[in-house]
């Protein structure tokens, strides 16, 4: 548990206790102009008067998520707030000057309430927020499914899923804004063809799915519905795919009903398999966690791990199964078969 205290700091005083590196990021993301050698003092004032110039950023920078949890500090609902169940919330107030911590406590900062207080509990700053929320977890939902996307490749797949036109330029700017913020993707440049690749953090061997991708260069990425990518999103990378309710529960009596492991043990056999791995891999991974001695026992989760194998999207793959590929070529027709 950590107290929640008022801070004393100006609103340019708190963005400065920011960690350079931090601040310079959001300096880069905003387009502003300064220099690596500028001093905290100095990209605050830069900050704080892009995003007093046009708050309705901050609409494209924070989650719902992050501005509902403000409102609640600057109301000081409570005297205490337990940190780990915000902590990307609190990364994002805090990159941005709304909060700072000490060892022992939170503090908020009051100045930002009463530059931003209106401006974010304005109709139009919710309506953006709930946009951009959106946004983010369509593409959150694609990172778990393609694990390395190219940017223009990744703005085609969701402009088709949009009900009203999307224009590349804001798509990027938006990325550029908010990816600041997440722990699961970041942003890559090909130096030599000048592209930009997003790539989740769960993607372990990138150069393995890019080698991957060369010997399916035919192979379009797959497409899925919106709610399909928002589902994986709010699912941590999790789907109801073949094989995953029946692993969870006897994952579940393995390990005294304990839910939080569980979904640990599921998310670990996911990414093996996502990322590549083989079937066997997959197998002696779980009986690793698991220490399965059984046969009866082992015999159970082959057969659960096998429906996950064949179900689940893979990254090198462009997001299609093994299973959906494995029946494409069952039905492909072979040219040369008629004279």
């Amino acid at each position: 548990m950590a107290g929640i205290q008022i801070s004393d700091r100006t609103y340019i005083e708190e963005l400065a206790q920011n960690q350079p590196r931090n601040l310079i990021v959001v300096c880069e993301r905003l387009f502003l102009d300064f220099h690596y050698d500028s001093t905290p003092g100095e990209m605050a004032v830069q900050i704080a008067k892009k995003l007093q110039g046009d708050p309705m950023l901050l609409g494209e920078m924070l989650r719902e998520e992050a501005v509902d949890l403000l409102f609640d500090l600057w109301q000081m609902k409570e005297s205490q707030i337990v940190p780990e169940q915000h902590l990307e919330e609190l990364q994002q107030l805090h990159y941005l000057g709304f909060i700072s911590a000490d060892n022992q406590n939170l503090m908020v900062n009051m100045e930002a309430k009463d530059i931003f207080f209106f401006s974010l509990k304005s109709h139009k700053m919710r309506k953006i927020m709930e946009k951009y929320t959106e946004w983010e977890k369509i593409i959150f939902g694609m990172l778990f499914t393609y694990g390395i996307l190219d940017v223009y490749e990744c703005y085609k797949i969701f402009a088709e899923i949009q009900e009203t036109p999307v224009y590349y330029a804001d798509f990027e700017q938006f990325l550029m804004l908010r990816m600041v913020f997440w722990h699961s993707g970041l942003m890559l440049r090909n130096e030599r063809t000048k592209k930009l690749f997003m790539a989740s953090r769960e993607a372990e061997d990138r150069d393995a799915v890019f080698e991957q991708w060369n010997q399916h260069k035919d192979l379009e990425f797959c497409r899925y519905s919106r709610e399909e990518y928002m589902n994986l999103a709010m699912g941590n990378g999790i789907a109801g795919w073949d094989g995953i309710p029946e692993l969870f529960l006897f994952v579940l009596e393995s390990i005294d009903q304990d839910r939080y492991q569980a979904m640990i043990i599921i998310k670990s056999i996911i990414l093996i398999i996502q990322n590549g791995e083989t079937y066997l891999e997959a197998i002696l991974k779980m009986n690793k966690i698991l220490n399965i001695n059984s046969e009866k026992d082992e015999k159970e989760i082959c057969s659960y791990i096998k429906k996950i194998f064949y179900s689940v999207p893979i990254y090198g793959l462009k997001g299609h199964t093994r299973e959906e590929l494995n029946r494409k070529e069952m039905f492909q027709v072979i040219d040369g078969g008629k004279h």
